[in-house]
């Protein structure tokens, strides 16, 4: 009898198991999805129409190739509303299939509402569960952000894929742009005194044809697409831009630097160019004295002689040895730029407070209220050691002979 008691037990507990296996009730098939490959989020003219976001949907005939038309291989649809999920549901109502944003690459905010703030952007886009937390984030320099969604592009059929690829392409090789992604600007938002960085992106050349295919037909594009400087923050609040040594500086203390070119004056109206491949980074604080830390910046770097329109004789090591320090100089130069752009700006998006923090934990609690004041006049030092390891193909130039 308790056997087959058992026995209908266990399988009405199978039964009630199986009613939650039933299948997801909030579903979509793929065919009635438009897949969202990046999102441009502008600020409107009124509070009743504070967000315009304009989503770039594939349309995938144009991009398999079967029963293409002929048309545009993306379309823009832009919905209004007083928060993000109103504009989207707005938007909505202008495509016949769901807004899929699980495939989103890139996602663009207008210059205006960076300088207003993103924090609640931020918030929207963490917590979304469409989202995802690895696209990369763009600001639009003195544009729409629209505009990075409606340029048509020569690489790639798909505008969102075009500019990830070129972030990839200079962060691997010739820049000091790196990969900002949704996860990194949320934790920048939390660096005490502050702010995360944000690459910005630009519309160049003739706004009006770039969005048609008369932009492809030519030789040099009417507009070009272009990953440009670095939008600094304080808090959530865009406080300026980061271009050349003041960014490659930036990128430097942020050890986000893979490769990148450096030009060193020797002599008058000569230069040498090196590629600097190997590039080491620390960021150590001494805070004995919370009140008066040293924050010490340590560097390793390995560069190749690419350029030396002169004759230098490069078989000699002393030549070699001054190249070297002519190399730590410019990085010198390029670490003071962003220390005193940071100081400018008034916001510690170095990190050095967070080095503080990692020395003194205790010392950090009694200064963090008011870090910004000593984050103005904290002493700093550099510790740089450059080596030139080669001079690529030849080691002097035909014209030592």
């Amino acid at each position: 009898m308790n056997r087959r008691f058992l026995r209908v037990a266990v399988t009405m507990l199978f039964c009630i198991t199986l009613l939650g296996l039933t299948g997801c009730w909030d579903s979509v098939e793929l065919n009635r999805r438009a897949v969202v490959t990046g999102v441009a989020i502008d600020r409107g003219p009124s509070e009743e129409e504070k967000y315009e976001l304009s989503f770039q949907v594939v349309v995938a005939d144009e991009i398999s190739g079967k029963n293409a038309r002929g048309t545009s291989p993306v379309a823009v649809y832009t919905g209004r509303g007083r928060s993000m999920f109103e504009a989207l549901a707005d938007a909505s109502r202008q495509t016949a299939r769901f807004l899929s944003l699980g495939h989103v690459r890139v996602l663009v905010i207008s210059e205006k509402f960076g300088r207003e703030g993103i924090k609640d952007i931020m918030d929207v886009l963490e917590r979304e569960s469409e989202t995802r937390l690895t696209s990369f984030m763009f600001i639009s320099k003195g544009q729409t952000a629209k505009d990075s969604m409606t340029t048509m592009t020569v690489f790639s059929k798909i505008p969102a894929n075009d500019l990830v690829e070129k972030l990839e392409t200079t962060s691997r090789q010739f820049g000091y742009n790196f990969k900002m992604e949704v996860d990194d600007v949320v934790r920048g938002l939390q660096i005490p005194g502050g702010g995360p960085l944000i690459n910005g992106v630009l519309v160049s050349g003739d706004e009006k044809k770039s969005d048609t295919n008369d932009n492809l037909k030519s030789i040099a594009p009417k507009a070009t697409l272009k990953v440009t400087g670095i939008a600094a923050f304080k808090a959530d609040k865009l406080v300026g831009w980061l271009e050349g040594s003041e960014a490659v500086g930036t990128a430097l203390i942020k050890n986000k630097i893979t490769q990148m070119p450096l030009l060193v004056k020797r002599g008058q109206g000569n230069y040498v160019a090196f590629n600097v491949y190997l590039s080491q980074v620390k960021v150590e604080a001494e805070a004995d004295n919370p009140e008066d830390p040293l924050i010490t910046i340590k560097i390793t770097q390995q560069a190749g002689l690419k350029e030396s329109p002169n004759n230098l004789d490069l078989t000699n090591p002393k030549v070699l040895n001054d190249l070297s320090k002519l190399v730590e100089q410019e990085t010198e130069k390029q670490l003071t730029a962003a220390l005193t752009a940071a100081r400018r700006m008034n916001s510690d998006f170095l990190g050095f407070g967070e080095a503080v923090k990692r020395d003194n934990k205790k010392g950090w609690k009694l200064v963090e209220n008011h870090w910004e004041q000593i984050f103005k006049k904290c002493r700093v030092k550099y510790e740089i050691d450059a080596v030139i390891r080669h001079t690529d193909m030849r080691s002097s130039s035909f014209q030592a002979n």
